[in-house]
Order: structure tokens, then sequence, then C-alpha cells
């Protein structure tokens, strides 16, 4: 008999559930309880896991399939196309290893900027720094909820321009997006499991709000972006972890670490399904 632990990892976002191993399979009353947990609390850590490649694509089978990762196959580290390196060790010949590997980087939403965008998101710690590369996240419910009526009435029902230019880190350029993945999305969306509204805006990749000017939109995206950097909880990384997280109603960021530092993380996706507008 499996002892199923889940302790919050703060008051408002996250969980640590103790008991089970993800290299072996999880019988499906253990499941329910993880899929109950994930809804409640958002983000689930799973700690001193031992995982290979094969092990991490069969260890989100409680909650659903993985999907392809979407980033470039020359930006992935790999030709596997369910498992991304994060990192930014350079190979014998100064090539990087992985991408995303080094800085801090905004609060974002993963894949906003596809029609479907993925429902869960996870990162498992295989070689860190001795300091920084923490993962923040922010609640999306709680930062809808903290929105004051004026604001929730500016974006309610509208739609938000998410894009991602996969070669650079600064914001696009709207009249030129040809080739730069892009999607309108709800801006405030309905939690299909849960019911709840969550903000779905993030500085990295909202880009406009429709049917406002864009100087309008611009200010209005500024006023939105504080609610949703919320910093609910900061997870210091030890080996072994596997963090997956719902990407619908919640963001997440990195702190910088040094650059002279070793970090790797392997990074997967769960298929998700057309947004659904808050009413």
């Amino acid at each position: 008999m499996v002892k199923l632990e889940i302790i919050p990892l703060s008051d408002t976002i996250g969980a640590e559930v103790r008991g089970v191993n993800l290299a072996l399979p999880v019988a499906p009353e253990i499941a329910a309880r993880l899929q109950s947990a994930w809804h409640d609390h958002v983000v689930v850590l799973f700690r001193d896991q031992n995982l290979t490649d094969a092990h991490l694509k069969a260890s989100t089978g409680w909650l659903g399939q993985m999907s392809e990762i979407t980033m470039p196959t020359d930006r992935r580290g790999d030709d596997d196309p369910a498992i991304a390196l994060v990192s930014n060790i350079l190979d014998a010949a100064g090539q990087p290893i992985g991408a995303l590997g080094d800085g801090d980087m905004w609060f974002h939403h993963d894949n906003s900027f596809t029609a479907e965008p993925d429902k869960a998101t996870f990162l498992y710690a295989v070689e860190l720094p001795s300091e920084g590369g923490n993962t923040l996240f922010g609640n999306g419910y709680l930062a809808w909820d903290a929105l004051p009526d004026p604001l929730r009435r500016d974006i309610e029902g509208r739609q938000v321009l998410q894009v991602y230019d996969y070669t650079v880190r600064e914001k696009p350029d709207l009249d030129n997006l040809q080739g730069v993945p892009h999607h309108w999305q709800p801006a405030v969306i309905r939690h299909p499991v849960t019911g709840k509204s969550a903000l779905y805006v993030d500085r990295l990749m909202s880009a406009a709000i429709e049917g406002v000017s864009r100087d309008d939109s611009a200010a209005l995206l500024a006023e939105l972006f504080p609610y949703i950097e919320r910093a609910d909880y900061e997870h210091v990384w030890r080996l072994g972890d596997f963090i997956i997280w719902d990407n619908r109603c919640s963001v997440h960021a990195r702190t910088d670490f040094p650059p002279d530092q070793r970090r790797l993380l392997k990074r997967g996706k769960i298929a998700g399904e057309r947004l659904i507008a808050a009413k």
C-alpha cells in the first residue's frame, strides 16, 4: 500500500507529493489522487526522483499524453520530439546542448502562441548551479481575483495576441509577424475542470489586446502584468526534483544564475486543447 502525502508548498500555490516513484507505474487510485492534488494546488513537486528519458515519457500517464516539443529542432538539444534540454552547457565544439540556457526569464504561459496550448509542463533537474536558476510560480486564479473592477471590465471578454519568437528575447514587431508563432487567446480563461477564471496574459508573450488602439493596448497590458507576476512560490531546485504545473492557470519565471556554472533540466509537456473564454 502506497502511503501518499500531499504537503502544501505555500498558502497560494503548489504541493509536494511524497510516496510516489515516477519510475514505476502509477496505480489508478493513486492517479486519481494526484489529479485531484494537481487541480487543487496547480503545481506539484516530486523530490528525489531517478528518471531516465524512458521514465520521463511514462511519468505523466496519470495526467495525460505527452505532446511534441514545439521548439525548433536546432534549439531543442537533441532529436527527441518529447523531451527538450533546458541548459547552458556547451558541447566539445562549443555549441549549446539545449535551449533557454542562461539568464533570467520573464513570467509566461508555455505555448500560449499555439491554437491548443499544452495543459501542463514538467521540468526534471539533472545538473544544477550552486545558486540561482530558481523557478517562480504565480497563481492565475488569484491574479484574476485581485484585479480591480475597472480592469476587469477593460479586459473581460477580450482576446490577447500571444507571440513568441524563439530567436530573440524582446517584444516582437507586430507589423512583421510572418514566420513568428502567434495566436489570439482569451485574456481571461475558464478552467475546464475547476470552472474557475484565470488571467491569461504575461509579459513575455502577450503583445496586444483586441479591440483597442496599440497605445491603449500597451497601457492596459502594463497595468495587468503586475497582477500576474505574483511569485506565489519560488522553487529552489534540488537534484532529482520533478515539477509539473497547470499551464492554463499559472505562470512561471526563472531567476538568474552564474553563467559559468552548469545547469541542465529536462522538459516535457502534456497535450492540451483550445482555451475556454471566461464568461
